[in-house]
């Protein structure tokens, strides 16, 4: 599908380090051997070595094990680099320096801020396997290779709560407010007082709860561009919108119960984790990749979040997308680096070892049609069936990369009872207006 092209501030940010670095020079170029890039050397054994970017935290063991197979199996050294910064900062600051990396994971903006320094992947066989699908086309050339699908709900700890219950957690039959605001309440008079928990992140609060009101606009990327655009031109009045008085309704009823109330803007993640591992609350809104709350009970699972506007079956369907992808680097590396470059990503879909990597030590669920490896983690197991059954939402990911911060800041003050939601309306409307 031919999408627009969107000019962000990561080729922004490239230009005006590239000027300051000079970066032209060919000595810099091949400099800075400590910061590993695609103009890597040849291994001693002359076999190809090529550089990664992981920027997910909780896969850095799993992708330095891979290496150390993968170059067992095929000669091919890959050398695995991890980093917390802001992606688009730091692959524009790798760039400028003449020196990024081979293969990059990125979030699905980069692809757009970067794409004139990307491998055209088109004609890779996995496209048409369900790469076209998640990958990032830009004027029908495809980009990025969809490494992780994720989804985003309300996480449920069904043990928890049959224990209070007794009787086996359905998530369907409470799809409604209604049928759901009575479970808690149900929860409360069995002794659970605070049966969620909510993050006072900005980036779980703005991207990933409030993106809710995006990603619910027809089930479309078209949909979800649309109202985007109407917020831009200032013609949305959000005060007067369905679906975001259905969200925030929602959103209100969580803050009711949740355990962090008495002062939510000092809530902690870790803490949260713990809480729903342990079964002292049943809901926390969060995503597949909370992988840590496994140690107490594998009985829980996602649901989406009901609401009381219930077009496009948004109480029926799981958010869901690929929220990390892999890039190759066209203008730095080698015609040898990128065909071996292109060769891992073929391994990951193709090869029984690379989709074992995915989807057994990763428990990543795959994009790919051809891959029938189950993951096993309780969380990618419950979003699993939800994709494989069609029954997702659209996960629109092309908003700006301060929406986190400025939309997540008015999210915390709503939270924390510092505005109401006539101000969050306004404080949002007018964040968007300044994106023209």
């Amino acid at each position: 599908m031919k999408k627009k092209k969107v000019v962000g501030m990561g080729l922004a940010v490239v230009m005006s380090l590239m000027m300051l670095a000079g970066c032209g020079n060919s000595q810099n170029q091949n400099s800075d051997s400590e910061n590993s890039g695609a103009k890597s050397e040849k291994t001693e054994e002359g076999n190809v070595s090529i550089t990664l970017l992981n920027t997910k935290s909780e896969l850095v063991d799993q992708f330095e094990e891979m290496a150390e197979k993968y170059k067992e199996q095929t000669g091919v050294n890959v050398e695995v680099v991890f980093t917390s910064d802001v992606v688009s900062t730091h692959l524009a600051e790798k760039y400028a320096s003449g020196n990024p990396y081979t293969i990059m994971m990125v979030d699905r903006p980069d692809v757009y801020d970067f794409q004139e320094y990307l491998l055209d992947l088109s004609n890779e066989d996995w496209v048409k396997d369900g790469g076209a699908t998640y990958g990032v086309t830009i004027d029908d050339k495809v980009y990025s290779f969809p490494m992780l699908i994720e989804s985003v709900g309300l996480l449920y700890n069904a043990q928890a709560i049959e224990d209070i219950t007794g009787k086996e957690f359905v998530w369907s039959d409470y799809n409604t407010p209604e049928k759901f605001q009575a479970l808690l309440e149900e929860l409360v008079a069995g002794g659970m007082e605070k049966p969620v928990a909510l993050n006072k992140d900005d980036w779980s609060l703005a991207n990933h709860f409030f993106g809710q009101l995006y990603n619910q606009q027809g089930n479309s990327e078209e949909g979800s561009q649309a109202f985007v655009d109407s917020l831009k031109a200032g013609e949305m009045s959000l005060s007067e919108n369905e679906r975001f008085n259905s969200l925030m309704d929602s959103f209100d009823m969580l803050a009711k119960y949740n355990i962090n109330g008495d002062d939510p803007l000092s809530a902690d993640y870790d803490m949260n984790n713990t809480y729903f591992a342990e079964g002292e609350v049943a809901f926390w809104f969060n995503g597949s990749w909370a992988t840590e709350v496994y140690d107490n009970t594998d009985k829980i699972g996602m649901m989406p979040l009901p609401q009381s506007d219930t077009a496009d079956g948004a109480n029926d369907n799981l958010i869901s997308g690929a929220s990390k992808s892999l890039v190759i680097d066209q203008k730095y590396s080698t015609e040898e680096q990128q065909k071996a470059a292109k060769d891992f990503l073929n391994w990951l879909v193709y090869d029984e070892a690379g989709q074992s990597f995915m989807v057994d030590d990763c428990n990543i669920i795959p994009a790919f049609t051809n891959i029938e490896k189950q993951v096993s983690a309780p969380l990618s197991v419950s979003a699993q069936k939800f994709i494989q059954n069609d029954a997702t939402e659209y996960w629109y990911q092309t908003i700006p990369g301060d929406h986190g911060t400025e939309v997540g800041a008015s999210l915390q003050k709503y939270l924390g009872g510092n505005i109401d939601r006539e101000e969050l309306a306004e404080e949002v409307e007018n964040y968007w207006k300044k994106q023209n």
